[in-house]
């Protein structure tokens, strides 16, 4: 079996593409950290591939590059469509949507072009299967990210003083989910842990994972202490990141916001201070 993944040097790109070698399959990436383009996608599918995974695109609802998000967003997605419709080998198309493109979490041209993919897929690919991802983390995230800042910063700013609500999913999860549409036969699907947590509960929580941690590089749980929790509400935020229940969600045992922070702590303490 051949897969393409785009954005295979990204956060979730780097896992799935890992996650599908150790099941056998050649996989072959598409990012742009290599010269490469989702765009041209085209020009790297051989005639016996059988999936697409894309995954590139611009994120964050607080992207002000409107044009840049346009151009990955839309114009690239529409490209890679076409690319898949065309291709004699007919590959089953999987895209990351995001739970931004459901309509009362949508802030912004970021989830109004996940929103478009959505139907533009139903429209013109009908085998394609979209996977709306929410607020994925794990070991070693993307820059930027909450879980990146309160990891990496002396202090943490949190607005809104912490009470937004989100489904953190763990990065392991979210493979999985991604493999399981590959498989199924439905246009749109949810991969969201059904816990709800606020962002003032995760960063207790990943305090917490810092002091159960054993062999933890802190000798305090500094992450949780050092949160600057503010009343501000940025701009384009979201109070709830709410699931979309009306699609179904990838049926799987979710890994814990604790489970998954413990994970990420115990990684983080391997990768920068040794076993």
């Amino acid at each position: 079996m051949k897969a393409i993944i785009t954005g295979s040097e990204g956060f979730i790109g780097r896992a799935l593409s890992l996650a599908l070698q150790k099941r056998g399959i050649e996989v072959i990436g598409i990012d742009r950290k290599n010269g490469q383009e989702a765009a041209d996608i085209a020009k790297y599918m051989p005639a016996d591939l059988d999936a697409v995974f894309h995954l590139a695109a611009q994120t964050s609802v607080f992207n002000t590059d409107l044009i840049q998000i346009r151009k990955d967003n839309i114009d690239a997605f529409m490209a890679v469509v076409a690319a898949c419709a065309k291709h004699p080998n007919k590959p089953k198309l999987v895209y990351a949507s995001s739970s931004t493109a459901n309509p009362p979490n949508t802030t912004s041209l970021y989830g109004i072009t996940k929103h478009f993919a959505e139907v533009y897929a139903r429209i013109y690919l009908p085998s394609a299967t979209g996977a709306r991802l929410h607020n994925v983390y794990g070991p070693n995230p993307r820059q930027g990210t909450l879980l990146w800042c309160l990891l990496n910063q002396d202090i943490v700013t949190i607005y809104n003083e912490g009470k937004n609500v989100r489904h953190f999913t763990y990065i392991d999860d979210v493979v999985e989910g991604l493999i399981y549409a590959y498989g199924c036969n439905l246009p749109l699907i949810n991969i969201a842990n059904p816990k709800k947590t606020s962002v003032r509960e995760y960063a207790k929580a990943l305090g917490d994972a810092v002091i159960d941690d054993s062999d933890t590089y802190f000798t305090e749980p500094k992450i949780y202490t050092e949160c600057q929790f503010v009343p501000d509400i940025r701009d384009k935020d979201c109070y709830e990141q709410a699931i979309d229940n009306r699609l179904p969600t990838v049926p799987m045992n979710y890994t814990t916001v604790r489970d998954g922070l413990a994970k990420v702590v115990a990684e983080y303490n391997i990768s920068h201070h040794g076993e």
